[in-house]
C-alpha cells in the first residue's frame, strides 16, 4: 500500500468511510461517565483536551484511509473525514478539536494516541475483536 497513492475516491466513498469510522469510534464513547447524549467529551475536567484520546481518534481515522489507499494529509480526503467523525462524535467541539490536532501533531502524548489508534484499527480490521481504546483512555484520564 502506497499512502501517497491518488486513487479516486469518491464523495460517497468519503462519506461512507466518514460514517462508518464515527460509528467504530461511537461505540467506544458507551462506557464514557458522560454519555454522548449528553454532550460527551474528550476533555478532562479542568476543559484541557486529552491529548492521547484525540490523538487516538487521529490515527483510527488515519489507519481506515491508509487501508484503503488514502492518504490522511490529502486536504481533498483526510480533513473532511476527520472533520466528519469530530463532527458526528462531538458536535459543536469539533472545529476546536481540529485546531487542537493541527497545533500538537508532534506532542509526544497525541503521537502515542495516534499509533494506539492506527494499530486497534488495523488489529479490528484482522480480528474479530471489537475496538475499545478510546473509551479506555477516556475513562483513564478523567480528572476528580
Amino acid at each position: 500500500m502506497v499512502l501517497g497513492a491518488k486513487n479516486p475516491f469518491s464523495n460517497s466513498e468519503k462519506s461512507e468511510l466518514a460514517d462508518r469510522l464515527a460509528l467504530l469510534l461511537s461505540v467506544q464513547l458507551l462506557p464514557s461517565p458522560t454519555p454522548p447524549s449528553e454532550g460527551t467529551k474528550i476533555e478532562v475536567k479542568k476543559g484541557r483536551i486529552n491529548r492521547k484520546a484525540i490523538g487516538y481518534i487521529y490515527g483510527f481515522v488515519d489507519s481506515g484511509l491508509q487501508c484503503r489507499e488514502q492518504n490522511i494529509t490529502d486536504i481533498d480526503v483526510g480533513l473532511p473525514i476527520l472533520f466528519h467523525v469530530l463532527r458526528t462524535l462531538f458536535p459543536g467541539r469539533e472545529q476546536a478539536y481540529v485546531d487542537f490536532l493541527m497545533h500538537h501533531m508532534e506532542d509526544e502524548i497525541v503521537v502515542l494516541g495516534m499509533m494506539v489508534g492506527g494499530q486497534e484499527y488495523y488489529d479490528f480490521l484482522h480480528s474479530n475483536g471489537s475496538p475499545m481504546g478510546l473509551a479506555r483512555l477516556i475513562l483513564e484520564y478523567q480528572e476528580d
